[in-house]
């Protein structure tokens, strides 16, 4: 009896760590990264009222140039700009600086119904730049790997897995009864834990659990009380395709990596 004491005391007090709010601070701590970082500021910040709206139809913008607000994913923003830069110089200005120096581009703007802020003076330059890696994830501009990790992209998109991992993997999507009160994201240190190598990773795809993990007691204790739970894609996906979306997370955590 007194040999399994030290084990039954180590998973009450990894318990009562997870379920204290300092232990699930330090795993949303881990999971956070640039596009997660972003996203919370521009929900803070109301950027998503207007970029993210409801049902996914453009707020009209009378007296505009395209007449709406650009959406967010599939919406008209590649009609404001191209790349990273541009949205850096929206997020910093209210407009691109080319479009400053045009009289009659800055007096279209001035009698516009809706015009976006100048948040130069408001946020910081890291704050600017984690805003920019989450605008550009959901727009799909200047995306890690580019073509040679764009497989993976697509397969991740078509099969749904970014609905619950987050845009670009970027986690944190909330699961009630988790250990972490979240689902997630592909980078950071909670996947790190949870998936050891591209074995590994394929054993979550296809069977929607990791054998290694599901010994641990204080791991099934969640697992068995979380609302979502991992499914199984061994009838949809075959080896090469889960190969693809693997070699897509690498990119995506070697590029969170130097980025940190």
């Amino acid at each position: 009896m007194r040999r399994f004491l030290p084990i039954t005391l180590a998973i009450l007090l990894a318990l009562l760590i997870v379920a204290l709010p300092a232990g699930r601070w330090f795993l949303w701590r881990w999971e956070l990264n640039p596009v997660l970082r972003g996203r919370q500021l521009a929900e803070s910040y109301g950027c998503v009222s207007c970029h993210v709206p409801y049902r996914g139809v453009e707020i009209p913008n009378p007296g505009s140039r395209w007449g709406s607000v650009p959406r967010f994913q599939s919406g008209n923003f590649m009609m404001y700009g191209e790349a990273r830069q541009d949205i850096e110089e929206f997020i910093r200005f209210g407009a691109p600086r080319a479009w400053l120096d045009d009289p009659a581009v800055v007096e279209r703007l001035r009698n516009q119904s809706v015009r976006m802020p100048a948040f130069d003076d408001v946020l910081s330059d890291s704050e600017i730049s984690d805003l920019v890696a989450y605008a550009s994830a959901m727009e799909g501009v200047d995306l890690v790997g580019g073509d040679a990790v764009a497989a993976g992209r697509n397969l991740a998109r078509q099969q749904g897995c970014l609905s619950c991992h987050g845009v670009e993997g970027s986690g944190g999507l909330p699961n009630p009864g988790s250990l972490g009160g979240f689902i997630p994201g592909f980078v950071g240190v909670n996947f790190a834990d949870m998936v050891l190598d591209e074995a590994e990773f394929r054993e979550w795809v296809f069977d929607g659990t990791s054998s290694r993990l599901a010994k641990n007691p204080v791991v099934r204790h969640f697992w068995q009380r979380q609302a979502m739970s991992m499914p199984s894609y061994r009838d949809t996906l075959d080896e090469r395709q889960v190969a693809e979306i693997w070699n897509w997370i690498q990119a995506l955590r070697q590029s969170t990596s130097d980025a940190g």
